[in-house]
C-alpha cells in the first residue's frame, strides 16, 4: 500500500549570471506537457468497526503532471472504519481534510490550493486549511467517502509538499496514514532549464552503454559531468544537488564515463567547452565498469570557467543545467545453478536484484516459484518482502523460459526501528505536553512500508518501557523512500507516564517486529516550555587577524539541549565598537556542524548534538559598519535561529554565556 500522491510540474525558468569568458547564449524555451498517471487502489481488508471516529485510506487517484499555473483535481478515498457516521453540515459530526504535518503543519495553510484571502490561492477549499469536505450527506460506518479537491501549481522551481489528514470537525482528528501530495515544480519538461534525453531511468550491464542528447540552443559551449542519483535531490523540499563539503560546487562523480561525445571518442567522467552541433545539440554515450553504480548526467554552461557547477545558498545550480535520466549499471546476469545470494540492489518495476559482491544480476518473473523459509509465497509477497541486506537461497535458470525459485531464508525488510520519545513543546504552544517521536528504521528495511505508532499509559517507574502494557495504535506512518527516519509528534497530551512502540505487519505472518521509547512523563503540571540557552560560548581557533572575527577561525557554543541541524541558520553578532554582522550557515558562507558523539569543551563534556561548531569560510556579512572595519573581539551574540530538536528557537537573552572570546 502506498501513500504517496506526487505531482511533477514542469516550466520555464530564467537564469541570470554574471558574464565569463566563455560564449553565453539565450536558452530556448522548453515545452511543457501535462499528464497523468494510474490511480492506486484500496486496499483488501481496511480496519473496521473500531468504536468512535475513525477514517481508513482507501485509494487514490493517479499522479498529475502539471505545468506551471496549471490546476489539477486530486482525488483521495477514505473508508470509514469506526462505529459512528459522518454527517454532513452537523458540527462534531461532519468530516474534513485537514492540513498536517510536516508540511505545512497542522491547521496551516498551504501555497498549493486554500480559499484565498491573500493567505493562499483560492481553489475552492472550505478554507485555507481545510483541503476538503465530505461529498455525501452521510457517510455510515463501512461505507466510503471520495474527496476531491483542486491544487494550483506553483510558478517557481522546487518540489512542494502537502500532508493532509481526515478530521471530524469540532471534535476529533482521525487516523494519520501520512498522505502527502508531492509538487515537484520543473524547467519544462527536464529538470533545470537545459533539456537532456531521456530523462526516464534505465537499468543496464557494466561496460553497456546509454546514449544522450542535450538541447542547449546557441552558440556558447557546455560543461558534462556526472552526480551520484542519490545527490539528487539535495534536500528535503525535493531541490537542488548535494554539495556535502559546502564549497558552493555540486559533488561530482567519477563512477562513469563518456565514451562518445558528439561522435568523437573521449573516456573521461568530465568534459569541458563542448561546442554544440549544427542543430544546437550536444549528444554523447555513457558507460561504467563499476557494479551498482548509479549516475545521472549534467549537461551546464560552465559561466566562469571552474571547471565546477556552482550551487547557491538553496543547493540549486547558479548556471544553465540539465539533468538525464539516472543509469544503474548492473553486474552480469547470474549463470544458471544454485546461489546463496545477500541482496545489495532491488527493482521491483524492472524484475531484479543485484548481489551484495556485485557480481551477478538474478531476473525473476511471474513463472518463477517464490517462498520465505519455505514457505509459498506470491510474486507480489515476495516484492514486499525482498529488501538490501536479505539472503535468498536462489536456484537459477538464466534461459528465461526455464523457471528459476527464489527462497528468502533471512528477511531483514520489516524489522524494528528504534524509537526515540522527547516531551518537549513541539507545537510551539507555552507547555510541554508533547511527545516527539524520532523513529529510524534500519537500512534494510524496505521502502514504503507503514509502520503503526502506539502509545500506552504506564505506572511503572523504570525508565524503560514494557512490552506486556496495554498499547493502542494511534495512527500510521510511512517514512518516504530515500530516508529511513521521521517524527511523529503526539500532541496535547494529559498528566501522566507514556510509553510507545513502532512496529510494521509482516505481509505473510503478520506479526510485529516493534520498537519500544523509553517511558516519558508529562508532569503536573505541565512544566513551561524551556527554550534551547547557551551554556559557553567560545572562538577555539583564530586562523587570520587575532583580534578579530574573519576567514578561518572557528566558533563552538555548547547548548543545553540537543539541537536540530543547523543548515540555514544564523545569529547576528556585534562588537564593543558598533560593527554587526550576520553568521550564516549557508553553502557560500559559514560550515556548520553539530558533534554527532560526545564533546568536551571547557572542561565539561556535553552529549551528542549540543555542540555547535561553525567554522568562518568567509568574513561574516556586514550589517551596519563600526568604529573599525571588522569584527574585534570579543563579539557578543545578539539574537539567534537556531532550534532544539523540537523547534524552540535559541533564548539568546536568558543564555549563560553569548560572548565569542579569543581563544582559550
Amino acid at each position: 500500500m502506498r501513500f504517496l500522491l506526487a505531482l511533477t510540474v514542469c516550466g520555464g525558468a530564467a537564469f541570470v549570471v554574471a558574464s565569463a569568458q566563455v560564449a553565453r547564449a539565450a536558452e530556448p524555451a522548453a515545452a511543457c506537457t501535462s499528464s497523468v498517471g494510474p490511480g492506486i487502489a484500496p486496499p483488501t481488508s481496511p480496519p473496521s468497526g473500531t468504536p468512535g471516529f475513525h477514517a481508513a485510506w482507501y485509494g487514490q487517484s493517479g499522479y498529475p503532471t502539471l505545468c506551471p499555473g496549471e490546476r489539477s483535481t486530486a482525488t483521495v478515498a477514505y473508508y470509514n472504519s469506526g462505529s459512528f457516521g459522518w454527517v454532513r453540515g452537523r458540527m462534531g459530526e461532519m468530516a474534513f481534510l485537514g492540513t498536517s504535518d510536516p508540511s505545512p503543519g497542522q491547521d496551516q495553510p498551504s501555497q498549493l490550493g486554500g480559499h484565498g484571502g491573500g493567505i493562499s490561492p483560492d481553489t475552492g477549499w472550505p478554507s485555507n486549511n481545510r483541503v476538503a469536505a465530505q461529498p455525501a450527506d452521510y457517510v455510515g460506518p463501512g461505507q466510503v467517502a471520495w474527496f476531491q479537491f483542486t491544487i494550483l501549481a506553483p510558478s517557481a522551481p522546487g518540489t512542494y509538499l502537502l500532508y493532509i489528514r481526515p478530521l471530524i470537525e469540532g471534535a476529533t482528528w482521525m487516523e494519520d496514514y501520512g498522505v502527502y501530495w508531492q509538487v515537484t515544480v520543473k524547467q519544462a519538461d527536464s529538470v533545470g532549464s537545459i533539456a537532456v534525453a531521456p530523462a526516464t531511468a534505465a537499468s543496464v550491464e557494466v561496460g553497456a552503454s546509454r546514449a544522450y542528447t542535450a538541447a542547449v540552443g546557441g552558440s556558447g559551449c557546455v560543461d558534462l559531468a556526472f552526480i551520484d542519483d542519490a545527490s539528487y535531490p539535495a534536500t528535503s523540499d525535493g531541490g537542488g544537488l548535494a554539495d556535502v563539503d559546502a564549497n558552493g560546487r555540486a559533488d561530482l562523480s567519477t563512477a562513469a564515463a563518456f565514451t562518445l561525445v558528439n561522435g568523437a571518442f573521449n573516456g573521461t567522467s568530465y568534459v569541458h567547452c563542448v561546442a554544440p552541433l549544427a542543430d544546437q545539440t550536444v549528444t554523447f554515450v555513457m558507460s561504467s565498469t563499476t557494479p551498482n553504480a548509479t549516475v545521472r548526467p549534467v549537461v551546464f554552461r560552465d559561466a566562469n570557467n571552474n571547471n565546477a557547477l556552482d550551487v547557491g545558498a538553496t543547493f540549486v545550480p547558479t548556471e544553465p543545467w540539465g539533468l538525464g535520466g539516472t543509469v544503474r549499471f548492473i553486474p552480469p546476469e547470474a549463470t544458471t545453478g544454485a546461489h546463496t545470494v545477500t541482496v545489495f540492489a532491488v527493482s521491483t518495476a524492472e524484475h531484479y536484484f543485484t548481489d551484495a559482491g556485485a557480481t551477478a544480476t538474478y531476473r525473476y518473473d511471474t513463472n518463477d516459484t517464490f517462498q520465505r523459509s519455505g514457505v509459498t509465497i506470491g510474486i507480489t509477497q515476495f516484492e514486499q518482502l525482498i529488501s538490501r541486506g536479505d539472503t535468498l537461497a536462489v536456484s537459477y535458470q538464466a534461459e528465461q523460459i526455464n523457471p528459476s525459485a527464489f527462497n528468502i531464508t533471512l528477511d531483514l525488510g520489516r524489522d524494528a526501528p528504534t524509537v526515540d520519545a522527547t516531551v518537549d513543546s513541539w507545537d510551539g504552544g507555552p507547555t510541554q505536553e508533547d511527545v516527539g517521536l524520532r523513529i529510524a528504521e534500519p537500512a534494510t528495511n524496505a521502502d514504503a512500508i507503514a509502520y503503526s505508532i502506539q502509545r500506552a499509559s504506564t505506572f511503572s517507574v523504570g525508565p524503560t518501557c514494557d512490552p506486556g502494557a496495554a498499547y493502542g495504535e494511534i495512527t500510521l506512518r510511512v517514512i518516504a523512500s530515500g530516508s529511513n527516519a521521521t517524527t511523529y509528534v503526539d500532541r496535547d497530551l494529559a498528566v501522566g507516564a507514556y510509553c510507545y512502540r513502532v512496529g510494521a505487519t509482516d505481509p505473510v505472518s503478520g506479526t510485529v517486529a516493534f520498537g519500544y521509547s523509553q517511558r516519558v512523563v508529562i508532569n503536573n503540571p505541565p512544566l513551561p516550555v524551556a527554550p534551547p540557552r547557551a551554556l559557553d560560548a567560545r572562538v577555539t581557533t583564530s586562523a587570520g587577524a587575532l583580534a578579530l572575527l574573519d576567514t578561518g577561525d572557528v566558533i563552538k557554543i555548547a547548548f543545553g539541549k540537543e539541537m536540530r541541524s543547523p543548515a540555514g541558520g544564523q545569529m547576528r553578532v556585534q562588537d564593543i565598537d558598533g560593527t554587526i554582522a550576520d553568521i550564516r550557515c549557508l553553502p557560500a558562507e559559514q560550515a556548520c556542524t553539530l558533534n554527532s558523539a560526545a564533546e568536551t569543551l571547557g572542561g565539561v563534556a556535553y552529549p551528542a548534538n549540543t555542540v555547535l561548531t561553525i567554522t568562518m569560510r568567509t568574513d561574516a556579512p556586514v550589517v551596519a559598519a563600526g568604529g573599525n572595519a571588522g569584527l574585534q573581539l570579543n563579539v557578543t551574540v545578539t539574537s539567534g535561529s537556531f532550534a532544539d530538536i523540537a523547534g524552540n528557537t535559541w533564548d539568546v537573552a536568558g543564555s549563560d554565556d553569548v560572548v565569542l572570546g579569543a581563544p582559550d
